[in-house]
């Protein structure tokens, strides 16, 4: 006889599935609309994602600075006389951070999880998306003809390897604290799909 808690054993209705799978586009697609509508250039909302992506290229710059003191930041741009890197919408992962918190925000659970694991994904997505800009630029530095290689063709699978694996990470921890069937059969999904996702990882333009 095998044992295990009664949510661990209850089969999961293909309609949660579904609502699921529903929830996380309807979710997605509302964040793409809003990130991708074409607002005024001398607007706020423009603004505001200007200073965004300027904070993506003061702590890149700064990282990079340990190791390069000629580095300057000014604006939204890493420059040395080595090399210079501009940060644009695309450098900055932004697709896969809204499909992550769709995924995450989506799933039937708590909301103060949800919103928890939001967060700290965003959170972590930046470190991982920071830490691609730091090599970006060092290959750009010293090895230049690698660079385009590794922006358009490595990088953007690692990004949504990265996503996938804190996707997984947080169901594992929600099935581990509430015994979640829906989250012991999204798991082998999960990792089934995570090589398809990867090998068709769409390249970024010709900025990081």
């Amino acid at each position: 006889m095998q044992r295990g808690r009664p949510s661990d054993q209850a089969p999961v209705s293909p309609l949660v599935g579904r609502r699921y799978l529903l929830g996380a586009v309807a979710v997605a697609a509302s964040l793409l609309a809003l990130y991708y509508y074409p607002y005024a250039e001398n607007g706020i909302v423009a603004a505001r994602v200007q200073s965004y992506l300027a904070s993506y290229a003061r702590a890149a710059g700064s990282v990079v600075s340990l190791f390069d003191p000629s580095v300057a930041v000014g604006g939204t741009t890493i420059r040395s006389p080595l090399f210079s890197m501009q940060i644009v919408k695309g450098c900055d992962a932004m697709e896969i951070n809204i499909l992550l918190i769709a995924a995450l925000v989506a799933f039937p659970m708590p909301l103060w999880r949800r919103l928890v694991a939001a967060v700290l994904a965003v959170g972590l997505l930046f470190v991982f998306n920071v830490c691609r800009l730091c090599v970006l630029y060092w290959i750009g530095a010293h090895v230049p003809a690698w660079f385009d290689r590794a922006h358009q063709t490595l990088a953007p699978p690692l990004m949504v390897l990265s996503a996938l694996v804190i996707f997984v990470l947080a169901l594992h921890l929600h099935r581990a604290s509430s015994g979640s069937g829906l989250a012991r059969n999204f798991l082998p999904a999960t990792r089934r799909v995570a090589s398809l996702r990867v090998a068709h990882a769409a390249p970024s333009d010709t900025k990081p």
